[in-house]
């Protein structure tokens, strides 16, 4: 969540999202009924300790009074501790057989081949409790939490991507939103806003030598994301990738890039105007209306360029699930409260409708929000924009090495943008790279 949220060791993102549930106190324990989930709610006691990050965090508190209602004496304290440190004692925590791990962790969609394949048993097998729910889940997600026939976590988010844009800047450059087809169009419209700015106003920011979200976003829509194929081979040479990391080259070359550094950068950058769009995935308006709530209807969203006229647009960027550590001694209350968030509409929209976190749970979607005007947005149905493009998303294809992928393709993206690299030497580079890090071939 995705959340994300700074999902973005990613720019994503990444957003983005990380949480987790920790048994405390001495009556940290819950009294339950059985252990497959079926509980009497004034049974369950006990308090449960979520870690989370960014807008992740704000919504996962968001939903503790409606869990609350129905199991009052289950005490839940969210703290926001930064995506870097969730990720971080997550590991240290497993790698020590579960010791200081709270109860429920939100790992991005993108991670859990990672966690799963250097910790089978380190996160709890939840098929017990979560089989009859499969059906109710985008399938797309739902695969990347049900590992080797077990669910070892549940979806939370998806990660459709959007070109969110500001209405006044676009109009003072006389830039008409509904002529935007293609990136070329959109490099086009850069030009003009920078003009029509004294240079002040970049058309969108990269962490330039740190995440690839862009590149992630371009390989999607290509149907190559992001840096494996689905034989596992390392597949960053392909014309596709090259023409994604072309295209960032040329957008930079034009001096329409804001190098900005990290999440902070990014939401920085959306505030106070350096940048005229931010490319990134539905959880990111959550941080918009968050971040920067003087802005309200000065914000809107169109899909992705698309590389070609009459191309797709639909990409993803990002997605969460949560999962719940194997150690924990309050699995019970844990679940609960993970089914609560995650497995009703109820908790799916106050998420949805408060923070802009896009459910993986598709009952949501029938309540009225999801074809509403958002004031904030120009007042247009942006949820029916996202909605649609869901169908049209191309598969993507993770594995234990993404993270790997990740840094290879980051630092390729500096070598080019920073350097002036050819972008086809750099991919042939970074392969190469990836190769002796994980022992992978590299499809031809």
């Amino acid at each position: 969540m995705m959340v994300r949220r700074k999902i973005h060791g990613s720019l994503i993102s990444l957003l983005v999202l990380t949480l987790i549930l920790a048994a405390c106190g001495s009556d940290s324990t819950a009294t339950t009924t059985s252990n497959t989930g079926s509980t009497n709610p004034a049974e369950v006691k006990g308090e449960i300790t979520v870690w989370a990050w960014n807008v992740a965090a704000k919504s996962l508190e968001a939903t503790v009074p409606s869990f609350n209602q129905k199991y009052p004496n289950v005490k839940v304290t969210v703290q926001d501790i930064g995506r870097t440190d969730v990720y971080d004692k997550l590991t240290s925590g497993l790698q020590a057989g579960g010791a200081g791990l709270p109860d429920v962790v939100a790992i991005e969609s993108d991670r859990m081949d990672v966690y799963t394949s250097t910790f089978p048993d380190g996160l709890a097998d939840l098929t017990s409790r979560a089989s009859k729910y499969e059906k109710d889940f985008d399938p797309s997600k739902w695969a990347q939490s049900k590992i080797s026939d077990k669910i070892r976590s549940i979806p939370w988010d998806s990660g459709p991507t959007g070109l969110w844009y500001r209405v006044d800047i676009f109009e003072q450059a006389g830039v008409d939103p509904k002529s935007i087809e293609t990136w070329a169009d959109l490099i086009a419209a850069g030009e003009k806003i920078l003009a029509a700015t004294d240079g002040k106003t970049k058309l969108l920011p990269v962490d330039i030598v740190a995440d690839d979200a862009g590149f992630r976003m371009m390989t999607s829509q290509l149907g190559v994301c992001c840096y494996f194929n689905n034989d596992g081979k390392i597949n960053l040479t392909n014309d596709k990738s090259v023409q994604a990391l072309t295209l960032l080259k040329e957008i930079n070359d034009k001096g329409l890039v804001a190098n900005i550094n990290g999440w902070d950068g990014t939401v920085a950058a959306t505030k106070n105007g350096d940048v005229a769009t931010v490319p990134f995935g539905v959880w990111y308006s959550g941080t918009i209306i968050d971040q920067a709530p003087d802005l309200s209807g000065k914000w809107d969203v169109m899909l992705l360029p698309a590389f070609e006229k009459g191309g797709n647009r639909a990409a993803n960027l990002g997605g969460s699930t949560l999962a719940i550590p194997a150690a924990t001694k309050n699995l019970d209350a844990a679940w609960l409260f993970v089914e609560h968030a995650l497995a009703t509409s109820e908790g799916q929209n106050i998420m949805m409708e408060k923070f802009g976190i896009w459910p993986s749970y598709q009952p949501a979607y029938s309540a009225d929000l999801y074809s509403k005007p958002v004031a904030f947005f120009n007042n247009q149905p942006i949820w029916k924009l996202f909605a649609d493009e869901i169908k049209n998303i191309p598969p993507a294809t993770y594995t234990k090495d993404y993270a790997k992928g990740q840094a290879v393709l980051a630092s390729a993206q500096a070598k080019v943008l920073s350097q002036g690299m050819d972008p086809k030497q750099a991919l042939q580079e970074a392969a190469a790279e990836l190769a002796n890090q994980t022992g992978r071939e590299i499809a031809q």
